[in-house]
């Protein structure tokens, strides 16, 4: 009888660990990617940041930012885990949940989040990860996480545009910042790439440094076309309201990522290709330039947008995690191009816009956890 207890209570106890693990895995959207986006970035911010750098080289030591780069990325790797397990039990359970969100207009534009995480975590393996784990362990999560977040940018860059023309019913003033998602792994994909292109086999080299100004162009031209129309129907239609303020910020996000993308592909093409590699390197920092001056418009321009919407509706979402990351791309292209002019300007202007980052990141950190906290009491 009491063997037949134990076995009853222990039955019971795995299939409330699974309820609860289902009822958590039907309310998982690959928005939740963009928390971990948000929180590498910040990570990658720190590590990169011009004090940093100088403080690691000069005296050698391991300062407090460096300290935070490394636990900042360890959760995003952490989160990134729950998250996929999660997404794997809607998978198996809630099979209806995923075909939902390719339905619907707003959600099926998250689908360029994992992704974006993914490329995100492999850049933080190949610079942050050796100083926790090893160097050959770190390379070949980046690999992995590299070739998946490739196939997933593909699919979403493809499939959701496609939608978006056959499926979607769609009006004009529903033109959106977070049309972006979908491409802007495209852009993204470049930054790993060229910081695992050293790695490879020698015969890989130049067909992914081939591939990755391929994916890299076609980003930067979508995202030209979108920001484009975005920027019609905020003359048109003027600021969203709501929940879909913050996607005024992910304008910020291809200026910030081409930057410092296409100054990593001009390095890897400096050593692989001779003859061309020294002029896409200063075509490089040509493009750069003006598209940094874009984006510090866009940013003020965003900036100002959100102040006002403040003082009358900002309701919180997950939607909040588009002030993270692309401001997060912003800062570390500044960084790109002071790395490249050796101008301060680019310096005080990484760092302020560092601890503007930082203080948003941990707002909106704090009213993510405020609002799961009902979500798992109930569960």
């Amino acid at each position: 009888m009491e063997v037949k207890t134990s076995t009853e209570k222990k039955e019971k106890g795995i299939n409330g660990v699974l309820y609860y693990w289902k009822r958590i895995g039907r309310e998982i959207s690959p928005v939740w990617f963009s928390c971990v986006m948000g929180t590498g970035i910040l990570a990658l911010s720190m590590k990169l940041s011009p004090v940093e750098l100088s403080m690691s080289h000069t005296l050698g030591i391991v300062s407090l930012l460096d300290l935070l780069a490394r636990v900042l990325w360890m959760s995003s790797v952490l989160l990134f885990i729950l998250l996929i397990l999660l997404w794997a039990v809607q998978w198996i359970y809630h099979p209806q949940q995923l075909q939902s969100s390719l339905n619907n207009f707003m959600q099926a534009q998250t689908w360029g989040a994992p992704p974006m995480a993914c490329f995100t975590l492999a850049s933080g393996f190949v610079i942050i990860g050796p100083e926790l784990f090893g160097f050959s362990l770190c390379l070949f999560f980046a690999q992995a996480l590299w070739l998946i977040g490739i196939i997933a940018s593909l699919f979403s860059a493809v499939f959701i545009p496609y939608l978006m023309f056959t499926r979607h019913t769609l009006t004009t003033d529903a033109t959106y910042g977070n049309w972006l998602l979908p491409v802007a792994p495209l852009i993204g994909a470049a930054v790993p790439a060229a910081l695992l292109i050293p790695h490879l086999p020698i015969s890989l080299r130049t067909e992914i440094l081939v591939l990755s100004y391929i994916l890299w162009g076609s980003g930067i031209v979508l995202a030209a076309m979108i920001t484009i129309l975005f920027y019609a129907r905020l003359a048109y239609f003027k600021v969203p309201q709501g929940e879909m303020v913050p996607t005024l910020w992910l304008i910020l996000g291809p200026p910030g990522q081409s930057i410092t993308a296409i100054f990593a592909l001009g390095e890897a093409a400096s050593v692989h290709w001779e003859t061309v590699g020294k002029t896409l390197h200063i075509a490089g920092l040509m493009f750069s330039l003006p598209i940094w001056g874009f984006g510090m418009y866009w940013f003020i321009l965003a900036l100002l947008m959100t102040l006002r919407a403040s003082r009358t509706h900002l309701p919180f979402s997950l939607g909040w995690w588009a002030f993270i990351y692309p401001l997060g791309v912003l800062t570390t292209g500044t960084y790109a191009l002071r790395m490249h002019t050796q101008l301060y300007l680019f310096e005080i202007c990484g760092m302020l816009l560092l601890c503007l980052l930082t203080v948003l990141w941990i707002l909106v950190t704090t009213r993510t956890l405020r609002c799961l906290y009902p979500l798992f009491k109930s569960s």
